[in-house]
């Protein structure tokens, strides 16, 4: 898997991901800075929304309207919404670095 990336089991295997040409299609949609983005708000329709445009970076033909599709298809709504969120928060934070990460680069911390 991709460190960037959120699997997530549609219609199939599909990732999302967010670059700066979706967030910017994100702020589009849902009408707000992505500063200002609050997942506690997110209805049905934002979340759609959120979904399709993190998957546009693998399939650009994809429609709203099939997503919704996937989306209604998809039986439990909580991972739909953890699933783009941890997608939305890895566009704004990056990835962790693994663990024991410091100790293999040389930069163990000393007492």
């Amino acid at each position: 898997m991709n460190n960037d990336t959120i699997t997530i089991d549609l219609d199939k295997t599909r990732t999302l991901k967010f670059r700066r040409k979706e967030l910017k299609l994100l702020e589009k949609a849902l009408g707000n800075k992505i500063s200002k983005f609050d997942p506690s708000e997110l209805g049905i329709d934002e979340l759609s929304k959120v979904i399709h445009i993190g998957l546009l970076h693998e399939d650009p033909e994809l429609t709203f309207a099939k997503v919704e599709e996937m989306c209604d298809e998809y039986p439990y709504y909580g991972v739909l919404i953890q699933k783009a969120m941890e997608a939305f928060a890895l566009a704004m934070e990056g990835p962790k670095p693994p663990e024991n990460s410091d100790k293999q680069n040389g930069n163990e911390q000393k007492n």
